[in-house]
């Protein structure tokens, strides 16, 4: 992953200008309309400038660089929106291959908003894989090349047992490719539209319906939905382990210095035994540590595919700030609309979804369920709050109250919430 730092060197390089002011104040009277080519220069190449490194650095602009270039990326984030959705929409519906190097493709197993999931083999060892493609030749896209090679070096330098392993990536015929562990689960989206559809689900039915092997690895015995592998409606037991793991994997790529960035259903993989593995971190980005600010590219929460990933998405992202309590918003989320079977935020027009996102408090889970357990609701409730300070503003304290739920104890947010309710804190 590129940071803000290293692109706005290399755009201060372009713009003639040296890497700090001397002694004539060169880079201070650099004309602004130059600035503002050379930023919108920046982003389109993939690039990631920090509007306040840019205001810093230009001080008889900073007025005006803060006030004009953060309309200039939101204009260049609706132009890259516009031509991403163009883009998938037009994704082939086959490929004109059954082999991309050494690998096999046996079967696809999923779709995505940059790639299609294949089961495959690999030829060389003999084992099964998940390959994800790229649907179109390198050439033709290089900007998503970029993203797709970003993803794989990410999740490839991760090691946590909830996050699905990166065995290898790179490009066959134009096409490039990250080959994954094969994991014997599906994604969370099919699971909750099943369960809305049906009340009751077999997971064991879900995976070997996607055309995986039903593996149950030990370590999930004894969690819930581990022996019959059965969730309902009301599978409340369940519901927190799922989120309790999620936030475990989350917890690990933060200590790994990684924001996920797009936590959603179709991002969780659940296995039989109710095992649940993160996946797909092409929109992830540097973890900023505490008192510094994210170097994540402003445009990044626009790229993602239509209303379906918008709806879990923190309202700072919308402005291009990430953090662990973003993710933990997105989790939130996403644990809502598990335990419901719907969101909590839905509107088909993007701009309504966002004001519902920005303004309006989501429905409580009690007023929709009202068997739903108040310590669950809380949890989600905290999750989903507009301001960061008011959420948990890490993956560790998410996991605290989480477990204390799933071991029958008192969760903390409960006491922080009755005193912001008095005090109005």
């Amino acid at each position: 992953m590129s940071t803000g730092s290293d692109s706005d060197e290399t755009g201060f390089q372009l713009l003639g200008l040296p890497a700090e002011d001397d002694e004539s104040g060169q880079r201070a009277r650099a004309p602004f309309e130059m600035l503002v080519s050379q930023f919108v220069e920046e982003l389109r190449r993939g690039g990631r400038p920090s509007i306040e490194l840019y205001a810093r650095r230009f001080p008889p602009h900073a007025e005006r660089i803060r006030e004009v270039f953060p309309v200039l990326a939101m204009l260049e984030r609706a132009r890259l929106d516009r031509e991403s959705r163009s883009i998938r929409r037009n994704m082939p519906g086959s490929f004109p291959f059954t082999r991309l190097g050494h690998f096999e493709l046996l079967q696809e197993i999923g779709r995505g908003g940059m790639g299609v999931v294949f089961r495959a083999k690999d030829q060389t060892s003999g084992h099964l894989v998940a390959l994800k493609i790229l649907p179109w030749r390198a050439a033709v896209v290089p900007e998503w090349v970029a993203r797709f090679e970003s993803e794989a070096r990410t999740a490839g330098e991760m090691r946590h047992p909830g996050i699905v392993p990166v065995y290898k990536y790179g490009q066959e015929d134009g096409y490039s490719y990250i080959a994954m562990q094969l994991i014997p689960g599906v994604g969370l989206d099919r699971v909750i539209q099943t369960l809305g559809h049906q009340g009751r689900i077999s997971l064991r039915d879900l995976v070997e319906n996607a055309g995986l092997a039903p593996v149950e690895p030990a370590a999930t015995a004894g969690r819930p939905g581990s022996e019959d592998s059965q969730l309902g409606t009301d599978s409340w037991a369940a519901f927190t382990s799922i989120a309790l793991q999620a936030a475990q994997a989350l917890r690990g790529a933060h200590q790994a210095g990684v924001c996920h960035n797009d936590i959603k259903p179709a991002n969780l993989l659940l296995g039989v035994g109710c095992q649940v593995w993160v996946t797909d971190f092409g929109l992830s980005g540097h973890l900023a540590g505490r008192g510094e600010r994210a170097k994540e590219p402003a445009r990044a929460a626009e790229e993602q595919e239509g209303g379906g990933t918008l709806k879990y998405m923190a309202p700072e992202r919308f402005i291009g700030h990430t953090s662990a309590s973003a993710d933990c918003y997105s989790l939130g989320a996403t644990l809502y609309e598990l335990s419901l079977q719907c969101s909590p935020f839905a509107h088909d027009d993007r701009q309504q979804l966002r004001e519902q996102i920005l303004k309006q408090p989501p429905l409580r889970p009690r007023e929709l369920c009202p068997e739903f357990p108040v310590a669950l609701e809380t949890i989600i409730l905290n999750c989903l709050q507009k301001r960061p300070e008011d959420r948990y503003e890490s993956a560790d304290a998410l996991i605290a109250d989480l477990l204390r739920l799933d071991r029958g104890l008192r969760i903390r947010s409960t006491r922080r919430n009755i005193v912001r309710r008095i005090f109005g804190g």
